[in-house]
């Protein structure tokens, strides 16, 4: 795990009470996670789910608050990013070959990992791809988690100008064609990026730290994405936006919605919201992309809302209802 302590300011640094470790999914492959644990006494465990490129070491902030509120938390990097096995080796392509595998992954971990360890409530809490990844388990394994906390989720994806249909079609002949792994046009290896311009978040010192993170540990340095990974989103995409699939996952939802999304499809959101039957939204009218690391005077209105969730939960959780016994999961449609 990155820790730059002496480069970055104190509250971006690995949590005091933080371990690490690996495991091998089920097709082999190298997964890394951590575990931040509560000051004092667990409230309850939350699982961190993170978007596209994404790392640990970008939430060990989120992790710190969280922590300092009573709550364990249990984060993975999925695989293909932070410090799991990557899906092409020595390139840093951001690549994909099945949504089901990110879900099954997550399942392992939970079980084998999470819940032999962690104290109820059991939360997860999803950011754009790992929002998308998460409403894909919440249906198909109904009742592993007491609730859910999403932002800014990739219900489906904006495709920077181009229309669509046709990112749809060229993603169908490269597979057609067997050039999955290559990048989308215009696809490079990571490089910094400039704040004025991005659409991730009007915080400076956020963004510079998150780019810190990754300039010194070229581990986690992922590039933009192959038509592997446009094809494989798609696909998952048409699963998650069927009616009935959205109608089916019952697990209360809290969703923060930003007023300024350009990353995302903000329509896709919305329509989603309609057909979740216990999801709540909450509009940050200013905030970009990534709330989590938004400036202060955004990110804390969002905390509140958090805060008030969480408390809710452990409420429920010290005086539960009488549970049914988990239902078996659910069949997926084949390679989604």
């Amino acid at each position: 795990m990155g820790d730059l302590k002496g480069m970055l300011p104190a509250k971006f640094n690995q949590p005091p009470n933080f371990t690490e470790g690996h495991f091998k999914n089920a097709k082999g492959a190298d997964i890394r996670y951590g575990v931040s644990k509560a000051d004092g006494v667990s409230k309850g465990s939350i699982v961190i789910g993170s978007g596209f490129r994404e790392n640990i070491e970008k939430y060990y902030e989120v992790m710190r608050d969280l922590n300092s509120r009573g709550f364990d938390v249990y984060m993975m990097d999925w695989r293909g990013q932070g410090g799991s096995e990557k899906f092409i080796k020595g390139s840093q392509k951001a690549h994909q070959e099945g949504y089901s595998e990110q879900i099954d992954t997550l399942h392992q971990f939970v079980t084998t990992i999470v819940e032999p360890a962690a104290k109820k409530p059991l939360i997860y809490m999803g950011h754009s791809m790992g929002a998308h990844i998460g409403l894909r388990y919440l249906n198909e394994h109904d009742g592993v988690f007491d609730s859910a906390i999403l932002t800014s989720p990739m219900i489906d994806i904006v495709t920077n100008g181009m229309p669509k249909k046709l990112a749809r079609q060229m993603a169908k002949f490269a597979k057609a064609g067997n050039y999955l792994e290559k990048y989308i046009p215009g696809g490079a290896d990571w490089s910094e990026e400039p704040f004025k311009g991005n659409n991730k978040t009007s915080d400076p010192v956020r963004f510079a730290a998150d780019q810190e993170i990754v300039k010194n540990n070229d581990a986690l340095k992922i590039g933009d994405a192959t038509y592997g990974w446009v094809y494989h989103t798609f696909s998952s995409i048409d699963v998650l936006n069927d009616e009935d699939y959205l109608k089916a996952i019952k697990t209360p939802i809290l969703m923060e919605i930003a007023g300024q999304e350009k990353i995302v499809d903000r329509a896709a959101q919305d329509r989603a919201l309609t057909l979740l039957p216990n999801a709540k939204k909450v509009e940050i009218a200013d905030a970009k992309h990534e709330i989590w690391m938004e400036r202060d005077e955004l990110r804390d209105q969002w905390l509140k809302e958090v805060d008030g969730f969480l408390n809710d939960r452990v409420t429920l959780a010290m005086n539960p209802a009488p549970k049914k016994p988990n239902p078996p999961s659910k069949p997926r449609p084949p390679g989604m």
